[in-house]
């Protein structure tokens, strides 16, 4: 039986067709989502659905599990269901194309969605600068086509205009190319009314869990939905928007209500399930009050994770802390030094290293092959460090283990400095590979939506002093702070840091 607080009481049977419900951490959003469901769903006999979304697909199985095991299997018996933006996003692209509004090429109505094009022809690591990454567009004539845009970060995709073409023309695409598309859609009248008219006539509610990681094709569905009369329900935390490096427009939230023909009426869950003893409850306050706050020192070996903005602040936030990753990957080597910590990481925190998928396609390495012989290949390197063989000899190493694991070439021997630089993360590891008890170290970008009982924070110096004059919602490096802050059930202090690392704790973002 749950038992929900006034606050969570009123705002799941809050009776406005367009309700927006502010969610402090562990305030039990979720449950009020999954009770807010339940509630659309029998209140009125309407044969529309009642519609939840989310951002990923686990987000979206544990608000299925919850509606499930609190209403019962048939609340979710088509047509209401929960969904991924993105399976959305696929779901109107192909009514689209079925009604002949969107012309896919070779005339295809049903898509082969996937996360990306790993393992098609083209699909290849992108650098810039010089480079150019295809996307999906739409030509005047409603057809979509492959489009150009130049390289901007380093990443997967495709390159090449006649491979990607020969892609959509087969009828696959990925996630990032069908948003691509519906971009262009609604920027079409016609367009619009088809989308706003299939949400009307299949949907009378929908439910929007972390509205505030909304990019602009997300917010256009609220927008869409409330002017065409459905019921809207958005719940979210302006103080843990972090996603605008991904393409999160959280400012835009605040518009697209304000611009709704129909007022939204306001719910606040101020009440957390998470804080515990004295010092949690009055940090998780002040936060949110934007109020100076401050944090003891602690060692790594008193907490259980230790958080920061990059990845090279947690290698100095203490030799317990394994991070999952060294640095954002971005050449064949640092590829390689990931599957080597992805062996530790896995032994030792049960936890997969961060950018394993990336590593294996930049290095072109099969999934299962690697699935069986990583241990073999790459084992005996991670004992002879730990054994404290010299680290040049085991680059060396490490790159012909590489090959044998079945990449198509050896990866290349680094200009001098940064060679060094990589040298030295194989001397960080070492220093974890006798240590009795590790620890996970994340990013913070990682760390959304979990929780621990006491969180290590590794802080530059323009961090501590955001944190001493109060911070702000919906700026970034505050938000950073703020979810960083409230991951502790009853212990949160900074860990200490290499200070030559200040510079780069604040400055450049590691996903």
């Amino acid at each position: 039986m749950i038992t929900l607080t006034d606050e969570q009481v009123l705002a799941v049977a809050a009776p406005e067709r367009l309700v927006r419900i502010m969610s402090a951490p562990g305030s039990g959003k979720t449950t009020v989502a999954a009770e807010r469901f339940g509630y659309q769903r029998y209140r009125l006999p309407d044969r529309r659905g009642v519609l939840g979304l989310t951002f990923n697909r686990a987000a979206a199985a544990e608000l299925a599990s919850r509606i499930r095991g609190r209403w019962g299997e048939g609340c979710l018996s088509f047509p209401h269901r929960v969904m991924t933006f993105d399976s959305l996003h696929v779901t109107i692209l192909e009514n689209l194309l079925a009604a002949r509004a969107i012309l896919w090429p070779s005339g295809h109505e049903a898509l082969d969605v996937r996360d990306d094009y790993r393992g098609l022809t083209g699909y290849r690591y992108l650098r810039p600068p010089g480079n150019w990454r295809r996307v999906a567009s739409m030509d005047n004539r409603l057809r979509v086509v492959s489009d150009g845009v130049r390289v901007q970060t380093p990443g997967n995709g495709i390159g090449n205009k006649a491979q990607h073409e020969a892609v959509l023309a087969s009828g696959i695409s990925s996630h990032e190319d069908v948003r691509a598309v519906l971009e262009a859609a609604v920027q079409d009248e016609s367009l619009v009314d088809r989308i706003a008219l299939w949400l009307r006539n299949n949907f009378r509610a929908i439910i929007i869990d972390e509205v505030y990681d909304s990019a602009y094709l997300d917010l256009v569905i609220p927008y869409m939905a409330a002017e065409s009369g459905l019921s809207v329900t958005l719940i979210g935390d302006p103080w843990q928007a972090l996603y605008g490096w991904r393409g999160a427009t959280p400012h835009l939230v605040d518009r697209a209500v304000e611009t709704t023909s129909g007022e939204f009426m306001r719910y606040e869950l101020t009440t957390s399930f998470r804080f515990e003893g004295t010092q949690m409850p009055v940090l998780a306050k002040q936060l949110r009050a934007g109020q100076p706050a401050a944090l003891p020192k602690l060692a790594s070996t008193q907490v259980s994770v230790a958080l920061a903005r990059t990845w090279r602040g947690l290698w100095h936030a203490g030799d317990n802390v394994l991070p999952l990753a060294f640095r954002t990957i971005d050449n064949a080597t640092d590829a390689a030094l990931n599957l080597l910590l992805d062996l530790v990481t896995q032994a030792n925190l049960g936890r997969p290293s961060f950018g394993r998928e990336i590593a294996m396609t930049l290095l072109g390495l099969d999934r299962e092959a690697v699935q069986v012989s990583q241990s073999d290949a790459l084992g005996p390197i991670v004992r002879d460090l730990a054994a404290g063989r010299p680290v040049a000899e085991l680059m060396d190493d490490l790159r012909n283990a590489i090959v044998t694991l079945g990449a198509p070439r050896r990866p290349r021997r680094l200009q001098e400095t940064r060679e060094a630089e990589r040298r030295q993360h194989l001397n960080d590891l070492r220093s974890r590979l006798n240590e009795p008890s590790l620890i996970p170290g994340l990013t913070v970008y990682q760390a959304k939506g979990q929780e621990w009982p006491s969180v290590g924070v590794v802080l530059s110096s323009s961090q501590k002093s955001l944190l001493s004059s109060g911070l702000q919602a919906l700026r970034d490096e505050d938000c950073v702070l703020y979810v960083a802050l409230t991951r502790a059930r009853s212990k949160c202090g900074i860990l200490a840091a290499d200070a030559m690392l200040d510079v780069h704790l604040a400055g450049d973002f590691e996903s």
